[in-house]
C-alpha cells in the first residue's frame, strides 16, 4: 500500500510517527483522518503516547521491531503507558539530544547514530534495539536519523550523502541504499517518509517522480 498525504495540514508525515514492521507508534491526539491513513497502509497494532507532551513522536523516538528508544524528557506516566501496551521492550537514553529520531537511523538489522553520543547511549541503543550501532554522518551532518528514511529493504539518503557513507549504511544495516529527496526537493527524507516492508506514505507534496523513486528502492516496484 502507498499512500501520499498530510498528518494536521504538515506534509512532514514521519515527524508523526515511528513505523516499524511489527506496529505504528504515533500520538492519540492525531485526526480521524489521519489515523485512517495510517490504518490502512500499514494495517498494524497502534501504540499511541504523547512523548514530552510532544504529538511529533517521530521526531524524538526511534524504534525497530526488537524496541522502541525515546528521550529523558519523556513524563513517568507517558513512560508508563506505553511500557503497559507495547509489547516490545521501550526505554530512554540519558542523553542531552532528545531528538532519537533525527539522530538515530535504524532497522531490524542494525542501528547508526549521531557521532556525539557517548558509550553508554550507544550501548542502551544496542540493548534496546538488539542491533549493532555504529557513529557516522549522512552528506556530513550528524543529524542520520532524519537525512535517511530505512525499512529492512532499503534506504533513501540525502542527495549529499558521500560514497563512504553510503557503503557504511549498506553494510551496517544492510540495504540497498540510493541518494533521493522528497516533498519537491527535501532532502530530509525521514521527515517526508513512513514506511516499513508493506507500506509507505510520503508526504503531500512529493512529486510522482520522487514517489517512484523511494517506491523503488524500498522495494515496492
Amino acid at each position: 500500500m502507498i499512500a501520499r498525504t498530510d498528518f494536521e495540514g504538515d506534509p512532514n508525515v514521519g515527524a508523526f510517527a515511528v513505523i516499524t514492521d511489527r506496529l505504528v507508534f504515533t500520538s492519540p491526539n492525531m485526526s480521524e483522518k489521519s489515523m485512517e491513513t495510517l490504518e490502512r497502509t500499514f494495517n498494524l497494532p497502534f501504540l499511541q503516547s504523547t512523548v514530552a507532551t510532544m504529538n511529533a513522536v517521530g521526531i524524538v523516538s526511534v524504534g525497530n521491531s526488537k524496541g522502541i528508544l525515546v528521550p529523558y524528557t519523556i513524563r513517568d506516566d507517558e513512560l508508563a503507558s506505553l511500557k503497559q501496551e507495547s509489547e516490545v521492550e521501550i526505554d530512554w537514553v540519558d542523553n542531552k539530544m532528545t531528538a532519537l529520531g533525527n539522530t538515530i537511523l535504524a532497522n531490524d538489522q542494525g542501528a547508526i547514530c549521531h557521532p556525539d553520543f557517548d558509550s553508554q547511549s550507544v550501548q542502551k541503543i544496542s540493548d534496546v534495539l538488539d542491533v549493532e550501532v555504529v557513529k557516522s554522518t549522512v552528506a556530513r551532518l550528524p543529524n542520520v536519523g532524519a537525512n535517511t528514511v530505512v525499512t529492512n529493504t532499503g534506504a533513501v539518503v540525502h542527495p549529499m550523502a558521500t560514497d563512504e557513507e553510503i557503503v557504511t549504511i549498506a553494510q551496517v544495516l544492510k540495504v540497498q541504499v540510493e541518494v533521493g529527496t522528497v516533498n519537491r526537493g527535501s532532502p530530509y527524507t525521514r521527515l517526508g517518509v513512513l514506511a516499513n516492508v508493506d507500506g509507505l506514505i510520503a508526504g503531500s507534496d512529493t512529486t510522482g517522480v520522487e514517489l517512484a523513486h523511494i517506491s523503488q528502492v524500498l522495494g515496492f516496484v
